[in-house]
């Protein structure tokens, strides 16, 4: 449920940023927008947003609200709009276009991400073929001719070889999982 919440907000984060954009290009305050964002935008976004306005309102910094909103989200997206607000902060600058800027960097990688996915499935698909083959084979043969598996139970070298191949599939199916799993 956390993960399938973090997705969500992470899917909504960049529609966010650009509602923010209009109203720092229209005029409004950082704080103001925030508060825009907070009552325009469903959950999960829209209820972030919404208590840092409220913390803001009741006399938090702002800084200080945005990092309690980063520990209790925990995404990296949401790190980076804090650092680029922090940072613009202290700098000064246009910060209409640095958001603007996060809000496409943060679309592009959401959708290299789904490349990703989408390229590594096939990969995926073998990994599960060919971890699961070994032991729907044994199961077959076991209905097939129980007897002629009891051996790897019943003698102390099955025994040693049933672990032995147990251990060895284990790690292959580690390196087969390693392999088609990347982290932007």
């Amino acid at each position: 449920m956390v993960q399938g919440r973090i997705d969500r907000f992470s899917g909504l984060f960049p529609e966010a940023i650009d509602l923010m954009v209009r109203g720092l290009r229209s005029g409004l305050p950082v704080t103001e927008s925030i508060s825009v964002v907070g009552s325009e935008l469903p959950d999960p976004v829209g209820t972030e947003f919404r208590k840092i306005s409220h913390n803001v309102q009741f006399g938090r910094p702002l800084d200080e609200a945005l990092w309690e909103a980063a520990e209790r989200l925990d995404t990296p997206d949401f790190k980076f709009f804090v650092i680029s607000l922090a940072v613009q902060r202290e700098t000064g600058g246009n910060l209409a276009e640095t958001l603007a800027n996060l809000s496409d960097i943060l679309r592009r990688r959401r959708q290299i991400k789904l490349k990703i996915k989408a390229m590594s499935s096939e990969a995926r698909a073998s990994a599960y073929i060919l971890g699961s083959l070994p032991f729907i084979m044994f199961g077959i043969i076991y209905l097939l001719n129980p007897g002629y598996e009891t051996e790897l139970f019943t003698d102390p070298r099955g025994r040693v070889l049933l672990i032995g191949g147990l251990s060895t599939m284990s790690m292959g199916i580690a390196v087969m999982r390693k392999m088609v799993r990347f982290e932007i």
